[in-house]
């Protein structure tokens, strides 16, 4: 369905490092942050005319053939802390092992090996509960809100909910659960800012360290006394090998982090994307069977993860791309979302569409495993805040966005009711 790629072409020594830094800049000004998606056509534009767009990816079928390459490595961690000073990066050492550890951020055969047992855990007894868990969350979230007319709803519910979910799942006691929110605030500043230094990185290190103590002691405590969560099925798994401890560790961490990012984002851009278009908000409440669809088109429309990064393993060529062993390819999921070739009318948000398969959790191999969580709190959570708030409406013209360039949402989104 997409045109054939451009014709590869030796580009001169750091053309492609720039391309990337003007668009890392553009995305962090403010108009970027407010609105990447003219940015994505414009390279999208760019690179149709026979011009060099850098080893970015913005086609939807490229980035699905990137993402799909066994010739490219998602071990970027290490790349990730390069541009620190050595003294820095030998103090943080730590936080590199963990983050290493993180099965997102692994290639064969260790990905296979923990993403398998990841597997297992999420398919054992404690994810059995996941909907009597989000649903009661929600539920005490909304009735705090009902108190009064208007409410920040992402700091009052769309920010706490999925931490509350995640945590309930993984056996984390409700009194622990906002020192993760906070532990995991900064691991999602050191891999998604795009701007990491020193001051960074050692907040981090701070984090990383009482997480692992936290963990160690937790770790014990189950193995001890094992409970109906989902760290002991991780404890317990054991099909094809065990997890260490620190992959554990980092792996509660990881989804912690990713199942209260992605989610927030997810319902905090989907409640703001049907406040914005009010005649899909009343196709929706008109007929409720229709909350798988708004799903996946909200995952489409506002990505809540726009970008990941891949490094080439050898040389090669990629999506028409020449790149060499150790280059970064940066494929804008936000982008392939949007294109044209693969969604008729892209920045038209429609329930009624049936074309294309976002990216949205990625693709092939490190397809986002918490993905089947994250559309499950959707589909509950969705139709219950139509259903408790039928008059609900945006009270902000302007919305402030996060500041990363991996993960996009509103940091505040202020609603009323009656």
């Amino acid at each position: 369905m997409s045109p054939a790629a451009p014709a590869s072409r030796a580009t001169p020594l750091g053309e492609d490092e720039q391309v990337v830094r003007d668009l890392f800049r553009r995305l962090r000004s403010p108009d970027g942050l407010r609105d990447p998606y003219r940015i994505y056509g414009e390279l999208r534009e760019r690179e149709a005319s026979g011009a060099s767009i850098g080893r970015v990816i913005v086609r939807h079928d490229q980035a699905t053939e990137v993402l799909s390459d066994r010739s490219v490595s998602s071990e970027r961690i290490e790349a990730l802390v390069s541009r620190l000073e050595p003294e820095v990066r030998e103090d943080i050492a730590e936080v590199t092992e963990t983050l290493s550890a993180i099965v997102a951020f692994r290639d064969p055969p260790g990905h296979t090996r923990v993403r398998r047992l990841l597997a297992q855990a999420l398919r054992a007894r404690a994810v059995s509960r996941q909907r009597e868990v989000i649903e009661r969350a929600a539920n005490r979230l909304l009735d705090d809100l009902l108190t009064g007319r208007r409410a920040d709803i992402h700091a009052a519910f769309t920010y706490p909910l999925p931490a509350m979910v995640v945590a309930g799942i993984l056996g984390i006691p409700e009194a622990d659960r906002r020192r993760f929110e906070r532990w995991a605030n900064d691991i999602v500043f050191f891999v998604g800012s795009g701007d990491l230094d020193e001051h960074l990185a050692r907040a981090t290190l701070t984090s990383v360290r009482e997480m692992r103590a936290y963990l160690t002691d937790l770790v014990a405590a189950r193995r001890a006394d094992p409970r109906d969560d989902l760290l002991t099925a991780m404890i317990e798994a054991e099909d094809d090998g065990t997890l260490s401890d620190v992959e554990i560790h980092a792996n509660a961490l990881f989804l912690m982090t990713a199942g209260h990012e992605t989610a927030t984002n997810m319902l905090s851009n989907g409640i703001l994307t049907l406040l914005r278009h009010p005649e899909q908000l009343a196709l929706l409440r008109e007929q409720p069977d229709l909350v798988d669809a708004a799903t996946e088109e909200i995952l489409r429309f506002e990505s809540p993860v726009q970008m990941t990064p891949r490094l080439a393993k050898e040389d090669t060529v990629l999506a028409g791309r020449e790149v060499a062993a150790g280059d970064p390819v940066v494929i804008v999921l936000g982008a392939a979302n949007r294109d044209p070739e693969a969604f008729r009318d892209p920045d038209e948000f429609r329930l009624d569409r049936t074309d294309g398969k976002h990216v949205a959790f990625a693709h092939g191999a490190h397809w986002c495993i918490g993905g089947p969580l994250a559309r499950e709190e959707a589909r509950i959570v969705l139709p219950l805040v139509l259903e408790r708030l039928p008059e609900l409406r945006l009270a902000q013209q302007e919305i402030d966005w996060q500041p990363t360039l991996n993960f996009r949402g509103p940091t505040r989104l202020e609603v009323a009711w009656r």
